[in-house]
């Protein structure tokens, strides 16, 4: 009971923060309807943080889970969180959900280009640079000036092969039988069948393809700045969850890659960063000091 009190005493100071509540708004593209929920400063917009959630995380309770929001709150930014259906694969709706959400709060401000930042847990980092990537073969100016991911899951021929491999596992929980299936599953079904038999559609369809010189989709994020998050923690998981899980079965290994062929092709402003003891596939291992000190750049200027 305690700790449940604690729990509301804490999201209290955070609705309140700066006089400032959670907001939930409706907006529309293609003509469907959709949710977001968004925290903004009382004074003019300077910067827009964007996130994305997890597959069924609820969009509202990620700002209990970091205090990114916060901290930029005092610089200016407004936070978005949209209610987005999650896919591996990219989205046109989804696409044209983010454009809409850009423009509304970029023209709220006065000035003719805030900054946006965009970013993700799991299959929300996927979606975010999926969303980079299509900006960029649009050939438009960009809407996003930074992404960062925090453990997603990008190579989907990766992702297949190792959905089959946790199916086949001997582990005392069905929970990784069971993920492996509902991945298997929503991969063929999606793609129209394995990764093998369907080759192309993964690769087209992939954030990033290891198997592929240049990476597949990933050499139009040659250009933006990214920050890759993820608690590699190996040891932890076969603990957890099972024994017999590989270094390919958790999704730094898609960070680790991506970080490498991106450096290759000349992107100066990638990072792949690596923690201990801040938990696993959790909004909090993103650390908001440090990267407000790596966004630096591209805030206003008298807020460095």
């Amino acid at each position: 009971m305690k700790i449940f009190i604690l729990f509301l005493c804490l999201m209290a100071q955070f609705s309140t923060s700066h006089g400032q509540t959670i907001q939930k708004g409706k907006a529309k593209s293609l003509d469907k309807s959709f949710s977001y929920f968004y925290l903004k400063p009382q004074e003019e917009i300077k910067g827009i943080l964007l996130l994305i959630p997890a597959w069924g995380e609820k969009p509202k309770s990620v700002f209990y889970k970091n205090k990114l929001p916060y901290l930029l709150l005092e610089k200016g930014f407004v936070t978005i969180i949209p209610e987005l259906t999650p896919s591996f694969t990219p989205e046109p709706n989804t696409f044209a959900q983010l454009d809409e959400l850009i423009r509304t709060f970029q023209n709220t401000s006065s000035t003719k280009h805030i900054p946006c930042v965009l970013g993700g847990l799991s299959i929300g980092g996927t979606i975010a640079l999926h969303y980079a990537e299509y900006l960029a073969s649009q050939q438009s100016p960009s809407k996003v000036d930074a992404i960062f991911t925090i453990d997603p899951p990008l190579d989907l021929t990766r992702l297949y092969i190792s959905s089959v491999r946790k199916i086949e596992y001997a582990c005392s929980s069905n929970l990784i039988k069971k993920e492996g299936l509902s991945i298997k599953n929503n991969l063929e079904g999606k793609l129209k069948g394995s990764a093998n038999e369907q080759q192309e559609a993964y690769i087209h369809n992939s954030v990033f393809s290891a198997n592929q010189a240049d990476g597949g989709n990933a050499k139009l994020l040659s250009n933006i700045p990214i920050r890759l998050y993820a608690e590699p923690d190996l040891a932890f998981v076969q603990k957890t969850y099972c024994e017999a899980l590989q270094f390919e079965d958790i999704n730094a290994v898609d960070s680790e890659k991506l970080q490498q062929l991106l450096q290759r092709l000349g992107n100066k402003h990638v990072e792949y960063i690596t923690t201990k003891n801040r938990g696993f596939h959790i909004w909090n291992i993103l650390e908001p000091h440090d990267f407000i000190k790596w966004i630096a750049p591209i805030l206003p200027s008298n807020q460095h």
